[in-house]
This record gives structure tokens, C-alpha cells and sequence, in this order.
């Protein structure tokens, strides 16, 4: 099962982040997340299953794609 807007993902660093939006683009799919704790952190995704159809994030580092998924979201 995918991650939905509203929902809350704990990543590998233990911390808690609310999805505040999903988007897709290129087969991607986004999301867009908030940290549930302060100083406060934002975070890109692409959210995948793996073959046991468990939800895997890979947190987006790279600066051109970040800056496309701020674009995206802006346009939508």
C-alpha cells in the first residue's frame, strides 16, 4: 500500500514525517513529506513496493530532481 496524503512514515533515521502531498511524474511516484517534530525538516520521495508489496521510500537527494518536484507541485 501506498502512502497517502495525511498519512504519517517513520524513515530509516527513526523520525516521524507527514505526507503532505503525492504527485506523479515519469512513472515516478512522489511524495512530499513534513517532519512530525521540530526543527522542522522536508524531505522528497519516491515511494516504491518491493516484491512483498511493502512500501520502500528512497528519499530524493538530488538538487535538479528536487527542484522538478517543487516545479510539479507548484503546477498542480
Amino acid at each position: 500500500m501506498k502512502l497517502n496524503k495525511g498519512e504519517i512514515a517513520t524513515l530509516d533515521n527513526g523520525k516521524e514525517y507527514i505526507c503532505v502531498a503525492t504527485l506523479t511524474d515519469n512513472d515516478k511516484d512522489y511524495v512530499f513529506l513534513m517532519s512530525n517534530f521540530k526543527p522542522l525538516e522536508i524531505r522528497f520521495a519516491i515511494q516504491k513496493l518491493n516484491p512483498d508489496n511493502e512500501l520502500e521510500l528512497e528519499i530524493v537527494n538530488d538538487e535538479v530532481e528536487k527542484r522538478h518536484i517543487l516545479e510539479l507541485l507548484q503546477n498542480s
